[in-house]
């Protein structure tokens, strides 16, 4: 009984100094995956959350590309008059453009992103410079922006196949290797990662306060489950089992709102190019870096403009986070059970 006591006592402050990410849902232990295991993790939670957002997705990167030109030409304001032009222009195969390369982009953005996670929350912890809230936003920070880096090229691919038509008269690309192969000829490799800046800018504050978001209402959860909620009934238990997607979907909403103009930039920058008027209906003006992007749709389109898409933007991310974290803390709960039987 002492020696669990004294065992126990060793363990607590790891388990303290240990984000909520971290921790088995059931059990509310903090133990750490290894880096093949949280590969395997991550990448199940990109690709389950892929096919549950690709719909939101396509919708959300066509109203970021309009400009008042082609709103003005296809009467396409929100989300749902844009959602059934698409499926009534393109049928509903129009909603799932680009999604080979969106699945090869969930799959190796949610692997590198929880594997740089874990591997930097490891490091930090060890080192003790950071409290832990601090060290959740820094560790999101560069895991995001090592997963964008790593896999931005499929970002742009999945960004030009949704851009253009889906007929053979107005198609840029035909498929994934021969989209890459013409990007090549016409820009060199540096046009695989057109608009890699702005997509960095945007993605490491935006994951940053995600996971720190997400650590903090996980923690406000816990103190909230110990104290106000009974720990029996079908309510509490229920509620527990969904945990990592309430909180998962919550962090996402905040997240998404604080960086979004930037967003909607990095889309417009990359479809920039020598084939620039084949995407958008050739809408979308010519800008020379991120500040020009931003200035130039404040002064042509208005402020607003900055939040063009921002709606679908929101139903997409808020369902896409929670499946991420929802997959990725069952995947984590079964792999660490699995290990220790």
């Amino acid at each position: 009984m002492a020696a669990d006591k004294q065992s126990g006592d060793r363990h607590a402050p790891a388990a303290q100094n240990t984000t909520v990410l971290m921790r088995t849902t059931r059990s509310g232990a903090a133990r750490r995956l290894t880096a093949g295991e949280n590969v395997v993790c991550g990448a199940m939670a990109g690709l389950v959350s892929r096919a549950v957002v690709s719909p939101f997705d396509v919708v959300k990167i066509t109203l970021q590309l309009q400009t008042m030109q082609t709103q003005t030409q296809r009467q396409r304001g929100g989300a749902i008059r844009c959602l059934r032009s698409i499926v009534h222009k393109e049928g509903v195969r129009g909603l799932f453009k680009g999604n080979v390369s969106a699945e090869l982009l969930y799959l190796g953005y949610g692997a590198a992103q929880f594997l740089a996670f874990g591997a930097l929350e490891s490091a930090l912890a060890r080192t003790g410079v950071l409290p832990s809230k601090s060290r959740t936003f820094v560790c999101g920070a560069l895991a995001g922006g090592i997963a964008t880096s790593a896999t931005y090229p499929l970002d742009l691919l999945r960004t030009r196949f949704v851009a253009q038509g889906i007929g053979a008269a107005s198609r840029v690309h035909k498929s994934i290797a021969g989209a890459v192969v013409q990007i090549l000829r016409d820009d060199g490799p540096r046009g695989l990662y057109r608009g890699l800046w702005p997509a960095c800018l945007q993605i490491m504050p935006y994951m940053g306060i995600m996971f720190a978001s997400y650590d903090v209402l996980g923690s406000a959860y816990k103190r909230m489950r110990a104290t106000v909620v009974t720990s029996h009934g079908v309510v509490a238990r229920t509620v527990d089992s969904m945990q990592d997607a309430l909180i998962g979907g919550s962090a996402a909403v905040v997240g998404k709102c604080c960086v979004y103009p930037l967003d909607l930039a990095r889309k417009r920058l990359q479809i920039q190019g020598p084939r620039l008027s084949s995407y958008a209906q050739g809408a979308v003006p010519r800008y020379t870096g991120l500040a020009n992007a931003l200035v130039s749709i404040v002064r042509s389109e208005g402020p607003r403009a900055l939040f063009r898409g921002l709606t679908p933007s929101l139903i997409k991310a808020a369902p896409a986070s929670a499946t991420v974290f929802f997959v990725y803390g069952q995947t984590r709960d079964l792999v660490l059970s699995l290990r220790s039987e």
